[in-house]
Formats: C-alpha cells, structure tokens, sequence
C-alpha cells in the first residue's frame, strides 16, 4: 500500500462472512457468502449494500442437517444458486476496486475468526481465480478482540456483537455476519487508538506482525457491580439484558440474590453458551413473587413471549400440541368431538404407541409390514435392522404380556402394560432438563440389535407414551382448579392461592390455611377445556405440577379443589403424583 500511513477510519476494507458445510474444503464445500465495500466506520447503515450469494449445487448434494438447522438453508436454495465461477468473479472485482482507492497491491478483507474462512478462500481462487496472484490481506476481529479485550468470557461474533448491542438472529446467515463484522471493525478501530495509539493501516500492519503475549487475567462482565447490590433475597424471575434493553435469558429464582450473584462468583463454572451470554449481559430486569411456584410460572410465560435466545428450554418455538382420537389412529392440532385424547406434546410417542398396537391386534405379525414395526420402536430410519429380528422382538413383547394383552381393545391392552411398566420401573422416568419437559424415551444401552433388546424398545415407548396420555387428561382437569400449597405444613402462615380459569391465572393471593375457593369453570367438559389449550398453556399446567412435585417431596402442604366435591391433598395426592 503506497499510502500505508491512510487512516484505519478512512480505509477502505471489505467485510466478509461464510456459511458451510464442514470445518475446511477437505471435509466440506460453500453454501453461502456475503460481503460488503465500506468506506467509513459508519457500519449501522450498510445493511442494504451487502451482497449475498447462495452457491449452486447439484441435484445429489446433500445439506447436513445440522447445518441446515444452524443456518436455515434448504436444498432448494441451493439448486437455485449462483455459479462459484460467477460469484468468485463479482468479489474479485470488488476487491480490485477497493485495492484502487486504497491506492494499493491487495484488498484489506475484515473477517471475524479468519481463521475459518482463509482455506475456503484460496480453495474458491484456486479453482475460479484465472491464476491471478491472490488479492487480499486478512484481518482478524477475533484475533485483535483477544488482545484488546482480554477479560471479556467469550469474543465469539455473536458475543461481540451482543457486547455493543447488537443482536445477531439464531440463524446464522451471511448478511447479518457481515453486518455484526462491521460493527466490532468500528469498535476495534476505537479501541485501538485509545490503547496503543494506532490509528493508520500502516501501524495496524506492524502491530498484527509483532509477537504479543497474551496476559491471563481475571475474568470480567460488562455488568456493573451497582447492578449486582442490593438484590431482593426474594423469589422471583430474572431478565438479563444487552445494552440495547433486548432480553437475552429469563431465569427463576427463589432467592433473587443468591442465583444472580452465582453467575459472576469467581468459582462458578459455566458451559459456553452462558459465558457468551454473559459477555452480552450488562443490565438486569427483576420481578419478586410471593413463591417459586409463581416465579416458575412467570418465567415459563415470560419465555414464550420474549423468546430470549439464550432460553432453550420452554421456548415455543416449533413446538406444537395435538390432539388424538380415542383410538389413536387420527390427530388433530385442534380438539373435536372426535379427538380427545390431550393435549398431547409428544406426538411420536404416541403414533409409535399406535403403531404397537395394530402389530399387537394383527392376527399374524410375520405379515405385518416392516414399515409400521419400525415405527413402533421409535427407531430411526437410519437405523438398518433385521426384520427377523425385529419381528421375534415384538413376538417376545406379547408372550411376556400375554396376560395384560388378552383383555379389551390393543389400545386399552397397552394401557395396562403400560402401567404395569410405570410401577415397576424405578429409573426410568420423564427426563426433564432445565424445566423442560418432553417424554422422550430414555436412552437404551444396546450392545447388539436382540429380540431382547427390540423388547425393551417397545416396552420403553408403550410406557411413556401411556404417561404422556395420564398427564393429558390430568393437565386438562388442572386447567379449572384452585391449588393452595405451603412449603412446610408448620408453615407461620405463608400459605399460598392460585385460581385458575380456562388454564390462565385468574387471580392469586396468600391465605389462612382453610377451605379453598370452588374454581367457577369446574363445569366445563373436557373438550371445552382442550379449546383453551396452546403450548403456553401446556406449560403452564406442567410447571405447576413439576413444582407441587417438589413441595410435596420437600414435606410441604398441596390442596387441589376441582369441584365442590372433588378436594384432593394429602396421601391421595402424593399417589396420584406418583403416576404424572
């Protein structure tokens, strides 16, 4: 560069980001790139002028799914790309013209973590490059962000990006890397003129080139320590915010104080996604409740309606509820007369649960098709299985229940194995994680493909499934219910009310230990109570019935009034607990 000494606020870069399919050309290929000429530091408004292109591919190229999820690229916008020859040749010629008015030898590309995209790079002008001398001069944000911000937990783009405010979509595509690239270029710029006096390419250049030892040093947060005093030692939920005010997590807590302050003790080991949380996190919004039921129940509402990108558990999402016929043959996402059975979250689960049934009710299982015993076992279709020995699997299932499966409809008969099962089983249960509750069916350890092992499987999804069918109905019933609970039966009078009405809180209050309110939807049948049923609604009932769980293990005092007659605590309770 003839002007080395031009400066960094001035310069001329181009910004550059890159979706793929693997870690470098060996092991996968470009699906997108986007790229962007700015002439100033002025990032936030060149959104409009980063160009993207998908590369095309042929018609037998495969997306990992992964990939697929992570950037929500599909197959069709691939097999509708851009030529690599084409695109190549429209970011060659944008880097000629940058080198230009740099009035320089190569193009100055900013990239955050270069490392990633360089070998895709030269691989892309190996090939469509025309033999020309390669054109660019890398900079690393990430590399730079080491060193300028050392206490910062993460410096991934997203973190970065969240640490100036800015918020990057779950999606990773190319144009809002770029556009996030842009922004940490301007702040770096920044930063390295306020603490190296570096302001010009030229003394960028040497600094990148000098050997520079990077001090371990205490971590830190961009939260403030005022934030962190005076925190109400109260139940209640937690919002962690960017300085932009957008919700990055919600939390519960019963003491406000203690879980708060956990994240930054020194001692506190964190998994990745919550250091780079935590790297964004400058500021705190707090709401007290009475109880940790309540807070639970703020925080799985408050989830669904903020849709913090940190929250992987009770987001909405994708998820959906369904409804199923008596004889689970058909469902519906909505309840009729004719679909009754839930809400149901699992729908798999019981379509597996289904499919279990009509091979048990067929008069010969050697001619039942391998697609719906494949279907009973929850097993993937990656999965390549004997079908002798699938089929000897299901024959050793119905020996072993034979007395269970004799009486009633397939449906009804599974029903009972399936109890049968739950009582039986001491260690497998509902997996929950963070709050999040999914039947899934629990892991099987399976060292070869046995008709013992095939029995498991089966056993394993009649068994949670028929849970996941006890559950509906409880969760319906729940839905018009006055619910008074105490975290001990001694309790000083910290006795707690909630009424609930078509599943929404219709109000809460503490009370003296006494008779509970009749709930006035008590009358509503059932299928106009799945009317009332979204997938807020379903976790609304799960958490209260999680946290009753929890009370009631802990010695505390659980009242349920469902009817002027119908009042449930005590022994009958923890029973009836034992089977949701």
């Amino acid at each position: 560069m003839k002007n080395g000494d031009l400066n960094l606020a001035n310069l001329v870069i181009l910004l550059m980001d890159c979706q793929t399919t693997g870690a470098n050309p060996k092991r996968g290929s470009v699906l997108e790139i986007g790229w962007a000429r700015s002439d100033s530091l002025d990032y936030r408004r060149e959104m409009s002028e980063i160009k993207v292109r998908l590369f095309r591919k042929p018609i037998d190229f495969k997306i990992p799914a992964r990939v697929q999820k992570l950037t929500g690229i599909e197959m069709d916008d691939v097999l509708n790309g851009v030529t690599p020859e084409d695109i190549w040749g429209e970011i060659l010629a944008t880097a000629d013209t940058i080198a230009r008015l740099n009035d320089a030898q190569t193009c100055p590309t900013v990239i955050h973590f270069a490392k990633f995209e360089i070998p895709f790079l030269i691989d892309l002008h190996g090939k469509f490059g025309e033999r020309r001398d390669f054109p660019f001069t890398f900079i690393c944000t990430h590399e730079i962000a080491r060193y300028l911000f050392p206490d910062l937990p993460r410096r991934s783009l997203r973190a970065m990006a969240g640490f100036l405010g800015h918020s990057l979509p779950l999606s990773r595509r190319c144009r809002e890397h770029v556009h996030a690239t842009g922004l940490i270029w301007g702040e770096i710029v920044r930063v390295l003129e306020e603490k190296y006096g570096i302001v010009t390419y030229q003394q960028l250049m040497q600094w990148l080139q000098q050997p520079k030892v990077l001090v371990p040093s205490s971590r830190s947060y961009p939260m403030s320590s005022c934030t962190l005093q005076d925190l109400p030692a109260k139940p209640g939920v937690y919002r962690m915010l960017r300085s932009n005010g957008d919700v990055l997590y919600v939390g519960k807590a019963k003491s406000l104080k203690s879980r708060v302050k956990s994240y930054f003790r020194k001692s506190t080991r964190h998994p990745e996604h919550i250091l780079e949380m935590l790297t964004q996190a400058k500021d705190l919004d707090l709401t007290t409740t009475e109880s940790l039921l309540e807070a639970s129940l703020l925080e799985s509402d408050e989830i669904k309606r903020l849709a913090p990108p940190y929250n992987i558990a009770l987001r909405q999402g994708e998820r959906e509820i369904c409804f199923f016929s008596n004889d689970l043959s058909e469902f519906n996402s909505l309840p009729t007369e004719k679909h009754r059975i839930g809400p149901i979250a699992c729908r798999e689960a019981i379509l597996s649960f289904a499919a279990v049934g009509k091979i048990i009710g067929s008069d010969n299982i050697t001619g039942v098709d391998e697609e719906l015993l494949m279907r009973g076992i929850c097993v993937s279709d990656t999965f390549v299985l004997d079908s002798r020995c699938v089929r000897s699997g299901y024959q050793k299932f119905m020996e072993k229940y034979a007395g269970a499966l004799r009486n009633g409809s397939p449906t009804e008969c599974l029903h009972a194995v399936a109890s049968q099962l739950w009582i039986e089983s001491k260690e497998e249960r509902l997996c929950e994680n963070d709050g999040m509750q999914e039947l899934v069916l629990k892991s099987i350890e399976i060292p070869a493909w046995t008709s013992d092992s095939v029995c498991r499987l089966i056993e394993s999804t009649v068994m949670h499934a028929g849970h996941a069918i006890r559950r509906a109905r409880w969760f319906a019933t729940l839905t018009e219910s006055s619910v008074g609970w105490a975290e001990s039966p001694d309790s000083d009078g910290s006795y707690f009310l909630i009424v609930f009405e078509k599943g929404q809180i219709l109000y809460r209050r503490t009370f003296n230990r006494g008779e509970l309110p009749v709930p006035p939807g008590y009358w509503r049948g059932f299928v106009d109570r799945h009317r009332s049923f979204d997938v807020m609604t379903y976790d609304r009932m799960r958490v209260v019935t999680t946290e009753l769980s929890k009370v009631m293990a802990a010695d505390g005092w659980v009242q349920i009034r469902f009817s002027p007659d119908n009042v449930l605590g005590g022994e009958q309770l923890i029973n009836l607990m034992h089977w949701l």
